[in-house]
């Protein structure tokens, strides 16, 4: 288990890049030019009511048609020396929908010594309430004949978390018909840092991760690639592309959305996009985004909130917020509380907009399925060009704790 220390330490390190960025490089949060309208909702999308809104063509906030299959794979940029082990979900074929709706245990990803005895550990010694302990997805199933190729994102996971952080929200975009690629970014993993020897969050790093998720693309793109079960060469779609990223992740998607043109838009997760590096502004992204802020992020603080605020009114291209009341930096991961590094978003907290007041953290379950709700519509407009795709994310979850707004 991580020690408190850990802990600590892994949480400071974050908070003090972005006070550096709040301060030296962001603008003061008291400029005027730094401030944001928040709950602006529909009023930004210049929309009199939530009836003035396109239909969307599908339920994004429950699962799509297609069952979903998940496979590891090992993707090896020679050029770099780095073997990125690399998770695939993608539709499956119809046979696989009894297996895909019994799930697979969340051990079930690593299937190795010594990953696999780690990680039954801690997910025997972790809260259940906080993780998801079963997956909606069969193991390594025969793919869905068509369409011919999908929409594809890559996903980038949090500081010392895994590939499998947001399977949920994975396995959503997969049953809609987009599939997603997750690598474990190694020397920046959980078990990195479990033997004490992680890359720190900060700019030297963030370049590697970078460089992870466009050699991913590029190897997905590689209709040729033996990497891949032969059923998934050439089913990616090089013009629907996409990325996505939770916390270091989040940092990790804006940079390479900023310097990859194939990425046609990306989703960021509980951080802002440029606070780590990277050499961009907000305005220098061009990419359409949507960010998810939880309210009470004890782990990026207000000073980080105010920072995706602040991005989300800056960017370069139309953007959309997200706010999802009661909800940590964790909430939304499938391994929520399996160490204490990943505590903050699962039972009882403290809120960090009110200093010194109790509170319950929103249900991870229900964070989960927000976060997979917005990616699917999100991706749903951007991907697979549904026009009314945005508008479940405006008028709101079932759930009543999101608040959205959307800049043109």
């Amino acid at each position: 288990m991580v020690s408190g220390t850990q802990a600590r330490h892994a949480r400071r390190v974050i908070r003090l890049l972005l006070a550096f960025c709040l301060l030296a490089a962001c603008g003061s949060p008291t400029d005027p030019d730094g401030g944001v309208t928040r709950d602006a909702g529909l009023a930004d999308a210049g929309l009199a009511d939530a009836g003035a809104l396109p239909e969307p063509a599908t339920d994004y906030f429950a699962r799509g048609p297609h069952p979903v299959g998940n496979v590891r794979v090992l993707l090896t940029d020679a050029t770099r020396g780095r073997a990125l082990p690399t998770e695939l979900w993608y539709p499956a074929a119809e046979a696989a929908r009894d297996d895909a709706e019994r799930g697979q245990p969340l051990g079930a990803f690593e299937m190795e010594p010594p990953r696999a005895d780690t990680l039954a550990g801690l997910i025997a010694d972790a809260d259940p309430s906080c993780l998801r302990a079963t997956t909606r997805s069969a193991a390594a199933p025969e793919p869905a004949a068509s369409p011919d190729r999908w929409p594809v994102v890559v996903f980038s996971h949090c500081h010392v978390c895994t590939r499998f952080d947001l399977a949920q929200v994975a396995e959503r975009l997969a049953s809609f018909g987009i599939a997603v690629a997750a690598p474990d970014h190694e020397e920046n993993t959980l078990w990195d840092h479990l033997e004490g020897s992680a890359a720190e969050v900060g700019s030297e790093f963030l370049e590697v991760r970078v460089a992870d998720v466009r050699f991913v693309l590029d190897a997905l793109l590689d209709d040729g690639l033996e990497a891949l079960p032969e059923g998934l060469r050439g089913r990616f779609d090089p013009e629907r592309a996409a990325v996505m990223g939770h916390s270091f992740g989040a940092a990790t998607a804006g940079i390479a959305a900023a310097r990859d043109a194939r990425f046609r838009a990306g989703l960021a997760v509980a951080a802002p996009l440029t606070a780590l590096g990277g050499g961009v502004t907000a305005g220098d992204i061009t990419t359409p985004f949507a960010f998810v802020l939880a309210m009470e992020d004890n782990s990026i603080t207000e000073a980080g909130n105010r920072l995706i605020r602040n991005e989300h009114r800056r960017l370069g291209a139309p953007s959309l917020l997200v706010e999802v009341e009661d909800a940590g930096h964790w909430s939304f991961s499938d391994h929520a509380g399996l160490v204490d590094l990943f505590a903050a978003g699962c039972g009882e907290g403290e809120r960090q907009t009110s200093p010194g007041e109790a509170f319950t953290y929103l249900d991870n379950a229900t964070a989960r399925d927000v976060a997979a709700g917005v990616a699917a519509a999100f991706f749903g407009r951007h991907l697979l060009d549904d026009p009314g795709g945005l508008t479940p994310i405006l008028r709101g979850h079932p759930s009543g704790v999101t608040t959205a707004s959307l800049r043109e």
